[in-house]
């Protein structure tokens, strides 16, 4: 009864504030004509890259814990990367690498910074920005390579991972807090605001994309990505976080980000390289409403 009594607790304080907010999205979507890729290119060009930068810019975290977090985001994708490839070893190219990105591509932005804000607090989510970074970094270019291995040439693959703003937010936010590089009050209010708003705006454009997002019989191979993706991978981040030694908060930080489903961005890889995207879609779809519980049960073991 006390493990219900913990789930329900945290569900209630962590988890439903977040599915309600894009819950709402999902039905002012439905009651509206929404364009939901107008949204996604705010959140895309403006409002991601605004909070990678500010948390970055201001972060006060070592150079040793900031390569522990690299090496253990590159391994967790990588974990369930090659997982997503083997998994699909019976589907023709396009579906393999559909699954591919489904299992190693996670939603660190979205579901999982509010979440880790809700759960852990602001020490938390400045960990948890850092870890959406780098994942950003590796979808942007690793995850675009797999997705375009089903049709686009490598060439344009490239290109369009260039395009992601996240990667240059990173790169200069990085730099101006190694080197203490001081903004003016005007610009960095700018960002800050727009920084804000960032994860309110995610969370209703995860609400607008699945409600566009299909389901039927032809996808039920995404059960096998739901594995690698709730289950795998924060075992594989509690196994990383051991070998490297990291502990306390950011341990912590570390196995909820890794808990998180696939992120919608895997959605857009798909349709934009041609990669099964409507198996893409549902891998969202249902690993996120499996991802309730799976969340739930994640916090209670490691809070």
């Amino acid at each position: 009864m006390d493990m219900v009594a913990s789930l329900a607790r945290v569900f209630a304080s962590t988890v439903l504030p977040v599915f309600l907010v894009a819950g709402a999205g999902y039905v002012l979507a439905r009651a509206v004509r929404l364009e939901g890729r107008s949204l996604g290119r705010v959140v895309f060009y403006l409002g991601s890259p605004s909070l990678v930068f500010r948390s970055l810019y201001n972060m006060e975290i070592s150079s040793a814990l900031l390569q522990q977090q690299l090496m253990l985001v590159v391994g967790v994708y990588l974990v369930t990367g090659v997982l997503g490839w083997i998994i699909g070893a019976d589907q023709e190219r396009r579906r393999r690498s559909a699954l591919t990105i489904s299992s190693a591509i996670s939603n660190n932005g979205n579901m999982g910074l509010p979440i880790t804000l809700f759960a852990l607090g602001d020490a938390g989510l400045a960990i948890a920005t850092v870890y959406y970074a780098i994942s950003a970094l590796l979808t942007n270019t690793f995850g675009v390579l797999v997705a375009s291995s089903g049709s686009a040439p490598l060439g344009k693959a490239i290109g369009q991972s260039l395009r992601a703003p996240v990667i240059y937010a990173t790169i200069v936010g990085l730099l101006l807090n190694r080197f203490a590089v001081p903004l003016p009050d005007s610009l960095y209010r700018a960002v800050d605001l727009m920084a804000g708003a960032a994860i309110p705006m995610m969370l209703v454009l995860l609400g607008v994309q699945l409600s566009v997002t299909p389901f039927n019989h032809e996808q039920r191979v995404v059960w096998r990505s739901l594995i690698v993706r709730l289950g795998v991978s924060p075992l594989a981040a509690l196994a990383l976080c051991l070998l490297l030694g990291i502990g306390g908060l950011e341990r912590q930080v570390m196995i909820l980000q890794a808990a998180m489903p696939t992120a919608v961005v895997a959605t857009v890889l798909a349709t934009e390289f041609g990669a099964a995207p409507r198996l893409v879609a549902a891998a969202v779809l249902v690993s996120t409403l499996a991802s309730m519980v799976t969340i739930s049960v994640v916090l209670v073991l490691i809070t």
